[in-house]
């Protein structure tokens, strides 16, 4: 009886410094001056293949564009087989497969500019904006497959009309291929 005392005893005593223990050795957080450049991080790459560009390192990821073969791409981490990727054009980055990419020697392009005017499709469901850039408003949502009448290219963004007479609008050039002469649903 005196011995289970005596253990019991023990574990409390324990048991109330195990919060004292936790506290030792954490080191304060990071200065922001401290932190490292992410720009320094940045490595060139070029895409062997068309490949999906999805919102996680896996398949099971929500695609959220489609990236030409021999486009030119900023990677800037990886996480198993996948590389993330990011974007000087202020869209969403994204992984990408470690298979589809090798180091870029420098003549490759930024990214294979198609013409900037005639019939493209959407790759993938997405947003027209009321102008160039992720911080204009969302004028109409477009599926993926739908044709679009783009006028021009500005910013890495094409400007389609519509043909129903409302306002252009704008939709992200790597969301967007051509096509050839077909006939379909516009905006």
């Amino acid at each position: 009886m005196i011995q289970a005392r005596q253990s019991c005893r023990c574990i409390l005593m324990l048991i109330a410094l195990l919060p004292l223990s936790a506290c030792k050795g954490k080191e304060p957080a990071s200065k922001p001056q401290e932190l490292p450049d992410l720009n320094a991080q940045i490595h060139s790459y070029v895409t062997l293949e068309n490949t999906k560009l999805r919102t996680g390192p896996g398949t099971q990821f929500r695609t959220i564009a489609e990236i030409r073969q021999n486009s030119k791409v900023q990677v800037v981490g990886k996480d198993g087989d996948w590389v993330l990727i990011v974007s000087k054009k202020g869209n969403a980055p994204g992984y990408i497969e470690m298979a589809s990419i090798k180091p870029a020697m420098g003549e490759e392009q930024e990214s294979p500019a198609p013409p900037a005017q005639g019939k493209y499709e959407a790759v993938v469901d997405t947003q027209v904006r009321s102008g160039p850039g992720l911080h204009y408003s969302v004028v109409a949502q477009v599926k993926k497959g739908i044709k679009l009448n783009v006028v021009s290219e500005e910013n890495g963004w094409l400007k389609v009309e519509s043909k129903s007479g409302k306002p252009p609008g704008y939709v992200d050039a790597s969301l967007a291929r051509p096509v050839g002469n077909q006939q379909s649903t516009e905006r």
